[in-house]
């Protein structure tokens, strides 16, 4: 698949998804009372402010897989005998670092960031619209799902998810590390 259908599929999916979510949410609780997403529960955001921080995040999330797909950056190290760990910490990073820095530090280059989020956050969007989709569409024609729908239950669903994929990228991303310095 070529970039350029690759990110024409993957914005209309997001887009689509979004939208999606935020008109079942706002047909299901008009006044956000019973949504769970804490930007809401715990920033208290009303209608506006909310599509204002997703219409911002899905912006951002289109800028990063634009440009890790037309100018994509090598945030590999140039040595080797990295640990898959160490390959997790610098392309994040851009620094040796135990794998954990990436859940408290923040790189201190922004393209490096950028380009990271580009490889990730396009791909836990879209499954978070996979997810969402699903939930609605349960929702509204499932008696059953109803019963066992819970919100502690998406989450946890939503972050394994995410966690996989970057895991995945990840390990991808370290098999190219070794293959380029086996040369």
């Amino acid at each position: 698949m070529t970039n350029k259908i690759k990110f024409t599929i993957t914005t209309a999916w997001i887009i689509f998804t979004r939208s999606y979510d935020a008109y079942c949410t706002n047909q299901f609780t008009p006044n956000l009372e019973k949504e769970s997403n804490p930007i809401v529960t715990l920033l208290g955001l009303t209608w506006t402010p909310l599509l204002i921080t997703i219409g911002l995040l899905t912006i951002y999330t289109i800028y990063v897989l634009y440009i890790g797909l037309f100018k994509p950056k090598n945030l590999l190290p140039t040595e080797s005998g990295y640990t898959f760990c160490q390959i997790t910490a610098f392309t994040y990073l851009g620094h040796k670092d135990h794998w954990t820095a990436i859940f408290y530090k923040i790189p201190k280059d922004i393209n490096r960031f950028n380009h990271w989020m580009g490889q990730t956050l396009p791909q836990c969007l879209s499954f978070a619209g996979l997810v969402s989709t699903m939930m609605w569409l349960l929702i509204h024609h499932s008696d059953y799902y109803k019963s066992i729908h819970s919100a502690t239950m998406i989450y946890i669903f939503l972050i394994s998810g995410c966690i996989v994929i970057i895991y995945s990228w990840n390990k991808k991303i370290f098999k190219q590390y070794l293959s380029s310095n086996s040369k």
